[in-house]
């Protein structure tokens, strides 16, 4: 059996390498990286996030940012919509010294009753620009008549970095209407009590992935494994099956791992090794199988693992040399 593994957020800084390479307990990443042949190393991404270009051009066929609101959208709802779709991501924007920070809601998200209370007014603003705020579950989403041209990060990328409103030809109509819901939003009744209880307000909503569903160009997995409704509404609309992230593999399957992002982001390395020693335990039932590693941080690094690699005795590569950006 053949699969292609990417792991996000694998490839870790110079400065810091030795010292958790040292405490590395991933015994397969380690053998399969020993001897596999590196095919192919990107530049750096412009977002700092390489996982999101790869996933653009393999998955989407274009250049990053890649639409995955209306793939997202179709897979929750069960059908596309004719309209564009927006994810409209609901923020906390904190304050600092010179700039605003992004900051994700986590386990602080809106109630159910929040959201309602909080699209209704924003909803209020919405309808004279012909668009509306709608969820799917704890999703948020923007839906407009109009096909609006805004270059925006997804919010992954933005987390914790400094605040700026999105870019492009329409861009002024979003930020002009997002401007309006923050003010309306800055003394409603559920920030009040939100303050009140000390968690964060808010304050916020990061538009991105934006577009309309089209069927998407046929794609080289047969399956693609991920948690996010955006990559298997994509998978779907390419020809293939989009299913959750601990699905079985199948031959041809594409595992999409982001569980290391939010350590390396905020700095915790103990987790990060943490979550690489689960990742690289995954792959305990494998070791005949060939896999395509990927790996992500602010560049992408491809190796081709299989069986036969073991013969090749004079190459003996240090993860060191294969994990560090």
């Amino acid at each position: 059996m053949f699969f292609t593994l990417l792991v996000a957020d694998a490839l870790i800084p110079s400065e810091i390498a030795a010292a958790l390479i040292a405490s590395l307990e991933t015994p397969n990443l380690k053998s399969r990286l020993a001897r596999a042949s590196l095919i192919g190393e990107s530049g750096a991404s412009a977002s700092g996030n390489a996982h999101f270009d790869w996933l653009a051009h393999h998955l989407f066929g274009q250049s990053a940012p890649a639409p995955t609101a209306p793939y997202a959208y179709a897979r929750l709802a069960g059908a596309p919509s004719r309209d564009s779709i927006w994810h409209a991501d609901p923020v906390h924007v904190e304050a600092a010294r010179d700039h605003l920070i992004v900051q994700s809601l986590g386990v602080t998200a809106p109630t159910a009753a929040e959201t309602t209370q909080l699209i209704d007014v924003a909803n209020e603003l919405a309808a004279v620009r012909g668009c509306d705020f709608l969820t799917i579950g704890d999703r948020w989403f923007l839906r407009s008549v109009h096909e609006w041209e805004i270059d925006a990060d997804p919010l992954e990328a933005m987390i914790d970095e400094p605040f700026t409103m999105p870019a492009g030809r329409d861009a002024q109509i979003w930020n002009r209407l997002h401007t309006e819901i923050q003010m309306a939003w800055h003394s409603h009744a559920v920030n009040a009590t939100r303050d009140a209880t000390h968690q964060p307000t808010i304050n916020g909503v990061w538009l991105h992935g934006g577009g309309k569903w089209k069927t998407l160009p046929a794609i080289r997995y047969a399956q693609v494994q991920s948690d996010w409704p955006g990559l298997q509404g994509a998978a779907d609309a390419a020809g293939a099956q989009g299913v959750p992230l601990h699905a079985g593999i199948v031959d041809g399957a594409l595992l999409v791992v982001d569980d290391l992002l939010p350590a390396k982001r905020h700095d915790d390395w103990a987790t990060w090794l943490r979550t690489i020693a689960t990742i690289d335990h995954r792959l305990d039932p494998h070791a005949t199988d060939a896999i395509d590693i990927v790996l992500c941080g602010r560049t992408v690094r491809t190796y081709a693992s299989k069986q036969s690699d073991r013969y090749r005795i004079w190459r003996r590569r240090e993860i060191g040399e294969a994990l560090t950006e």
